[in-house]
């Protein structure tokens, strides 16, 4: 399955969208409302029963957001679930959920109840169609912006054959995101701020990795095949936050693109730090990280590894910079243990807050700042296969099969929206597929609530015994898409997907919920 490619070209999506300014648009002194909104970042860990072999150590990773104003207390959730420990590496989840906390009196104890529903698979796991379902009823302690959960799971494949009832424990970092509403409704006595002076720095980074050596058997081919030293390349994207002067939380997300190992990827979390030498445009940068992988046949033991490096990094500019690192590379129960070399460039963005207190205040665009405007959807689609064609078993394809969706889209010219997005099968015959995709889309608007949409993407598909070829696919669609309200709304569409050398070209339907903001950068 790759799920390397479908990873790396859905983050450079978020890189290219953050990074380009919109075009042919200016502020033009607009006044637009600010609101911060709470967010948290989710970890969490639970074994899974499994018959026959050892227990999966399933980790969940994931974002909270709470933005429904009148409903407080709920929160809509992406997250994953993936195998770390056991026998099933690669095994990963992508999907959506919502969940409610209930504060127990003044005290520091709340309960936390949700629901998480998904697609994916993979690691040769009994996944079934990939559906995958996930409840939850926690115990949650909160100290300052950090809160410990233990509780009950119940995580299921209903499709497969896993699933049971768990204990799951885990933690939470609590913070803030401001947006932007355009034509702010608050007035100067209601709540006006002139100026915006809290900054919050996220980096973005494109990275490569080369392996110099191996300590042990990279993966589970014979030692005459197996890649050597400096075979294997990993092509990625870094997401750094940035919540100390020195200190920052990492995601970084890598897939193999050299060393005949297709279909392996990692994605990982962790702590860096960066200490100025002599002057600001010169850092030691190390970073400690850990998380799942798997695929490509590497031996990556259960599925989880952890990455240690130092390096440099060189300040271009105001915001671009350049990073040389080595590092180490630990897989616990298997022997993907290598040393690496790592390449990578990067661009710092400053998005600003204001320091009132006020939940609700009103502020107007300045020359120097640069309104980014993005937008999320939640899809179910629907692919529709030929009768004639035969997938990789010999067997004819589903008639109609379901994947949960994902896209982040971002406005760089009044009719026009880069995209990112990806696609995991939930029902049907082909739990393992999955899909990430870049494109670009066109808007027109014949009224303020109604548009028309057109869109082109392209990337890489593959698994679940889908013929897809060498995995290069290339889509597209028409549809419509109606606001409720400027955060709310839903879309209908319907296209074709092509695999340029596979035989798999479905029509296909989707069914969408959107949901829009916008953030603000000083330039």
């Amino acid at each position: 399955m790759q799920k390397c490619s479908i990873c790396f070209i859905l983050f450079l999506c978020f890189l290219l969208s953050i990074a380009l300014p919109v075009i042919g648009q200016e502020n033009e002194d607009k006044e637009v409302e600010l609101l911060k909104q709470p967010f948290r970042v989710r970890t969490s860990y639970e074994l899974l029963k499994m018959s026959g072999e050892p227990d999966l150590g399933m980790l969940g990773m994931g974002a909270d957001f709470f933005i429904v104003d009148k409903i407080p207390n709920l929160y809509f959730t992406i997250n994953t679930y993936s195998a770390i420990v056991g026998k099933r590496p690669g095994l990963i989840t992508v999907g959506t959920g919502a969940g409610y906390v209930q504060p127990l009196f003044r005290s520091p104890l709340s309960l936390d109840a949700g629901i998480f529903v998904g697609g994916g698979g993979g690691g040769g796991a009994p996944d079934g169609g990939g559906l995958i379902t996930r409840l939850h009823l926690n115990l949650t302690y909160r100290f300052k912006h950090v809160s410990f959960f233990t509780g009950y799971s119940r995580l299921d494949f209903p499709t497969g054959e896993i699933g049971g009832n768990n204990l799951n424990a885990g933690l939470t970092f609590s913070t803030q995101f401001s947006t932007a509403r355009k034509g702010g409704t608050l007035s100067r006595t209601d709540g006006f701020v002139d100026n915006l002076d809290l900054q919050s720095k996220l980096r973005v980074q494109v990275t490569g990795q080369n392996y110099l050596n191996f300590a042990g058997r990279p993966t589970f081919q014979s030692d005459v095949d197996a890649p050597q030293g400096g075979e294997i390349s990993m092509l990625g994207v870094e997401l750094d936050h940035f919540f100390h002067e020195k200190w920052y939380a990492a995601l970084k997300l890598h897939g193999a693109v050299a060393g005949g190992i297709d279909g392996y990827m990692s994605y990982l979390v962790g702590l860096g730090f960066e200490q100025a030498l002599g002057t600001d445009r010169l850092t030691l940068d190390t970073q400690l990280l850990a998380g799942p992988s798997g695929g490509g046949g590497i031996a990556s033991g259960g599925g989880g590894i952890i990455q240690g490096s130092v390096g440099l990094r060189a300040l271009v500019g105001n915001a671009y910079g350049i990073k040389a690192a080595i590092g180490q590379t630990i897989t616990p129960g298997g022997e993907f243990n290598g040393t690496l070399l790592e390449l990578g460039l990067s661009k710092n963005f400053q998005f600003v807050s204001t320091a009132s207190d006020r939940k609700k205040t009103a502020y107007r665009l300045k020359d120097t700042d640069r309104l980014h405007e993005f937008g999320f959807e939640l899809l179910n689609r629907t692919y529709y296969s030929s009768a004639n064609s035969v997938d990789k078993n010999e067997r004819p394809y589903d008639r109609a099969f379901n994947l949960i969706g994902l896209i982040a889209s971002k406005k760089i010219h009044p009719h026009f929206d880069i995209l990112g997005a990806t696609y995991w099968a939930y029902q049907g015959s082909y739990g393992a597929y999955a899909e990430g995709l870049l494109g670009v889309r066109y808007r027109y608007e014949w009224t303020p609530s109604w548009q028309f949409r057109a869109q082109v993407l392209g990337g890489a598909a593959g698994g679940g015994g889908i013929d897809t070829g060498h995995g290069l696919v290339i889509q597209y669609s028409a549809g419509l898409a109606h606001q409720l309200n400027q955060n709310w709304g839903f879309s209908i569409g319907a296209g074709q997907m092509t695999s340029i050398s596979g035989n798999f070209k479905p029509f296909f339907t989707d069914v969408g919920i959107i949901y829009r903001f916008a953030t603000i950068e000083k330039q």
